[in-house]
């Protein structure tokens, strides 16, 4: 299947809705002016993140830091009408030699759908540093046996399941 090229993004972003512990991640494109939602998970939204900066350095790319810094301030705290296209199966970022723009291509579940887009080094900087954040956001994790504690509290695996004293 051919994918379907979006052409340059205008805005790309990786971010959560929801209560830490039932958060929903995803991927945000807008191309063309249209926008398009990419549900995810958050690994690999956090994957997606490291990537783009391993990405950036690799390719020699020398983003303005200060560009990125503008456009992180630009990111939505909500993201508005949110209408996922596909759950995200597969993420690849390629850079082009002799080219700033990086090609991100998001494959669905069942591979029935597939984009391509090409972003600005400065939007891949931008995108994993808020990205990273949101991950980073989420519930605490125990010190003894590094799951998520929940609001309501946490059996610790480690404990059977009893409160440490």
């Amino acid at each position: 299947m051919t994918p379907d090229d979006l052409g340059p993004a205008e805005v790309m972003f990786a971010a959560a809705i929801g209560q830490p512990g039932s958060r929903t991640f995803f991927v945000h494109v807008t191309a063309g002016g249209v926008p398009h939602w990419f549900v995810a998970e958050k690994s690999q939204v956090d994957a997606l993140a490291d990537r783009s900066l391993e990405l950036i350095h690799e390719a020699g790319h020398q983003p303005d830091v200060e560009a990125a810094a503008r456009i992180a301030k630009s990111i939505p705290s909500e993201p508005g009408q949110f209408v996922p296209r596909f759950r995200v199966e597969s993420i690849v970022l390629r850079a082009t030699e002799g080219r700033e723009l990086v090609t991100v291509e998001l494959a669905s579940v069942d591979e029935d759908d597939w984009v391509t887009f090409e972003v600005a080094p400065e939007q891949l900087l931008a995108m994993a540093g808020h990205a990273k954040e949101v991950v980073l956001a989420g519930r605490t994790l125990c010190d003894r046996c590094r799951l998520p504690i929940d609001p309501g509290g946490h059996r610790c695996p480690s404990t059977n399941g009893h409160h440490p004293a």
